[in-house]
């Protein structure tokens, strides 16, 4: 099994602008994280759309894979995922960079994700994440019986992912 990293958009009812959130599947294909995309969405159905994805094999020095829960000695270093958010002056927008850090606790994975952040002008974090908790994915994983293993590593792996609109909400049929 993979731990696929889905950045999702779509749209309200009453929302401007489409909206996204980030999700965290355990699944063989992106394909088979459609079903449980579609079921966590929080907008309208047929909105839903990928638009970028990449399996997460590797953070900050450690490997990661998934395996059947209490098959794991348990460590002390988690996962956490963070938003980190911050301005340029020429931009009205507000920007993001996505990290993934091994840390034994948040505070310590806040302190190494904003140095990787020094440059932005006015750079704030929107949110931390544990990611096995806080996101629900250890949940998701220990209802799908499996748990992440960190182990440590000397081999950097870039972080590959697709960038891609990809439609998959349920399209609703029109009202004769």
């Amino acid at each position: 099994m993979k731990l696929f990293v889905i950045y999702i958009g779509g749209a309200t009812k009453t929302s401007l602008i489409e909206l996204h959130d980030m999700r965290f599947v355990v699944a063989q294909s992106i394909e088979e994280t459609y079903d449980v995309l579609r079921k966590t969405w929080w907008g309208t159905a047929e909105s839903l759309h990928l638009d970028a994805w990449g399996e997460l094999v590797y953070a900050d020095g450690y490997d990661i894979t998934v395996q059947p829960k209490g098959n794991v000695a348990s460590i002390d270093e988690k996962l956490y995922f963070l938003n980190l958010g911050g301005y340029d002056s020429k931009q009205f927008t507000e920007l993001h960079h996505n990290v993934y850090i091994i840390a034994r606790d948040k505070q310590t994975a806040k302190i190494k994700a904003k140095a990787q952040i020094q440059h932005w002008e006015v750079p704030h974090t929107d949110s931390n994440f544990e990611v096995e908790n806080i996101i629900s994915v250890g949940e998701c994983l220990e209802r799908s019986g499996y748990e992440l293993v960190l182990t440590k590593t000397s081999n950097p792996k870039p972080f590959v992912f697709t960038c891609r609109y990809t439609p998959i909400g349920l399209q609703l049929e029109a009202a004769c």
